[in-house]
């Protein structure tokens, strides 16, 4: 049986945790990123560790053969899903990841990071372990860009004052269907924020001076810069 760690302690990490732990109870570990979120798994029954999303993740090798591994990425917030996807592909081109998703744009989003699944919530939870188990470990995305096939890749614009993008809103930009890419982050610069990922609900106002990271093809990319400089 593959052993499995989940990160996240809401519903859906519950009725993941729940499912497996009938069957191989000592291969399943909860990674939470709060304290409140730690004590509950524990209380549970299972082992839970706190963790930072900047984390490098290096443990996890040590720990575990990555092969024989499914990793739940299961945390509230969309755009945190999508961060830690994102470094635990960085860190581990194998690892199996499934991905949970408040919608499927944010499904989407997150199959780009490089989840091998995402699944938005309203599909059951019994299929999302079903499938994981069946399915082969595909990478699609994220191995393309890190290893020696980079017909994706990720890309940083910064937005100029005659820019077409400037003062206009992300939810108004349907940059997906007109460019085949995908708005992954945005960095408001006169707010001095750091990279926010963007999910359904964020609804940043562009503004010059403003950096967004997409992720799509080279040529597709090209004829984005094209338009939006």
């Amino acid at each position: 049986m593959k052993k499995v760690i989940i990160f996240g302690y809401n519903e859906y990490a519950k009725k993941i945790a729940s499912n497996f732990k009938a069957v191989h109870e000592d291969d399943i570990r909860i990674y939470v990123i709060n304290e409140s979120d730690k004590n509950e798994a524990i209380a549970d029954g299972y082992k839970s560790e706190l963790v930072e999303l900047d984390d490098e993740w290096l443990d996890i090798g040590q720990r575990y053969e990555i092969s024989n591994l499914i990793c739940f990425c299961a945390l509230d917030d969309d755009a945190e899903n999508v961060f830690l996807t994102i470094s635990l592909r960085a860190e581990y081109e194998n690892m199996h990841i499934v991905a949970i998703a408040t919608s499927k744009d944010s499904a989407d989003k997150l199959r780009l990071a490089g989840a091998n699944k995402a699944i938005a919530k309203l599909e059951t939870t019994a299929n999302v372990i079903v499938e994981s188990l069946e399915e082969p470990a595909i990478v699609e995305v994220m191995n393309e860009i890190l290893s020696h096939n980079k017909e994706l890749r990720l890309a940083e614009y910064s937005i100029s004052s005659i820019s077409v993008l400037k003062d206009k809103f992300l939810h108004d930009i349907d940059v997906h269907k007109e460019y085949n890419i995908i708005i992954l982050a945005v960095s408001d610069k006169k707010m001095e924020a750091d990279f926010t990922f963007t999910a359904e609900g964020y609804n940043h106002c562009i503004k010059e001076g403003d950096v967004l990271v997409v992720i799509g093809k080279e040529n597709d990319l090209q004829r984005f810069e094209k338009v939006i400089e």
